[in-house]
């Protein structure tokens, strides 16, 4: 039965009970009565509660005066609140009564963020825009560069952070990277990826030519040029170094930009949670699930595509099976420390055992 016709009934059976009134010589009208349907707000925030009114006695018509200054028996599109009707009717009978709105508590409190990154790395375009939700709104902001807008400008590559307070006093805090693109001498275009305090290439080096433009030696898997988009180029040590020795020297690097060391591997590994007593470990694996994150997907984005090795025979193999990093790291005459991820493994080889001759993989390191 829908409203309106029980409405009508209602109507009707008043009428029946004003003529059995009238017929007993009776003058008194019943008394207003009033049922309501409570519709409260469905999410936090929002105005779509309503109230429906089912009025009965009284000599109609009716009017209606609402505490948010509506005159409509029903009501709608409402926050959370009390609600207080007055009604009378022809014969200036009144009837008062407050009905109230609920609505569910707010989800947790917090941030995401529009990112726009550094055109390149090193540059100061970037622009970042937080977005709040959850809480009791309105919110306050404060960055970590003292800003207090919703939307900050200018900024370079690294990590910031903001922390929203909403009305009540909750506040959460949280971190966003800002990362630019690096060009290497040959136009070879890079993003990067902020870990901790570091900032790294995204991709493996694929430059065939030292930062004053001389030409190197450097391979394709399998002298398959096709690969180089996804896996890099492949280097011997001392054409990674650009015949230097010195720990975290530029080498083949784009400037501002070195051949991370061993020590900056173990700065990144204990950022993603290995710990001390691993990280030093020699000539095996260490650190459980730190080279699931550092692998395609991981949730580090440092994203290593598994992009094998050249052996000193020329002989390529363990493309998709392993990746092969250089540190600028010596380890005598003949040997370097590197390091290992692979397919079959969630943890981090760091070894010293093959010569400088190998070709393997360069990732670049931004310079403090």
């Amino acid at each position: 039965m829908t409203k309106t016709l029980i409405k009508i009934c209602l109507l009707f059976l008043g009428i029946l009970f004003l003529v059995q009134c009238e017929e007993n010589g009776e003058d008194i009208a019943p008394s207003i009565q009033v049922n309501a349907d409570i519709k409260n707000v469905s999410f936090y925030g929002l105005a779509d509660g309503a109230i429906d009114l089912f009025v009965r006695g009284g000599i109609a018509p009716y009017i209606f005066r609402w505490s948010n200054n509506e005159s409509t028996e029903d009501i709608d599109s409402l926050v959370a609140g009390a609600y207080v009707v007055v009604i009378s009717d022809s014969q200036y009978h009144m009837f008062t009564d407050t009905f109230y709105i609920s609505q569910p508590n707010p989800d947790q409190l917090t941030v995401t963020f529009d990112v726009s990154n550094p055109t390149k790395s090193g540059a100061s375009d970037g622009t970042l825009t937080a977005k709040v939700s959850g809480g009791y709104p309105p919110y306050s902001l404060l960055w970590s560069n003292g800003e207090v807008s919703k939307t900050i400008e200018h900024l370079c590559d690294g990590i910031y952070s903001i922390t929203a307070t909403d009305s009540k006093g909750n506040k959460v805090t949280q971190n966003v990277m800002v990362a630019g693109i690096v060009t290497d001498v040959d136009g070879n275009k890079y993003p990067t990826v902020v870990i901790g305090e570091q900032i790294w290439m995204k991709e493996n080096l694929k430059v065939q030519h030292a930062p004053d433009g001389s030409t190197i030696k450097s391979y394709c898997y399998n002298n398959d040029n096709t690969l180089e988009e996804n896996y890099g180029r492949l280097y011997t040590w001392n054409v990674a170094m650009n015949e230097s020795k010195e720990d975290k020297t530029q080498g083949i690097c784009p400037n501002g930009w070195h051949l991370p060391s061993d020590e900056d591997f173990k700065i990144l590994e204990k950022q993603l949670g290995m710990s001390t007593q691993e990280v030093d470990m020699v000539n095996t694996w260490r650190g459980a699930n730190i080279g699931t994150k550092l692998k395609l997907g991981g949730s580090s984005g440092f994203d290593a595509l598994l992009s094998g090795r050249m052996e000193t025979s020329g002989e390529f193999s363990m493309l998709g099976r392993a990746e092969f990093l250089w540190t600028s790291t010596e380890y005598g005459e003949n040997a370097a420390w590197r390091r290992v991820l692979d397919d079959t493994k969630d943890n981090v080889g760091r070894w010293n055992t093959f010569p400088k001759k190998y070709a393997f993989s360069v990732r670049c390191l931004k310079d403090n």
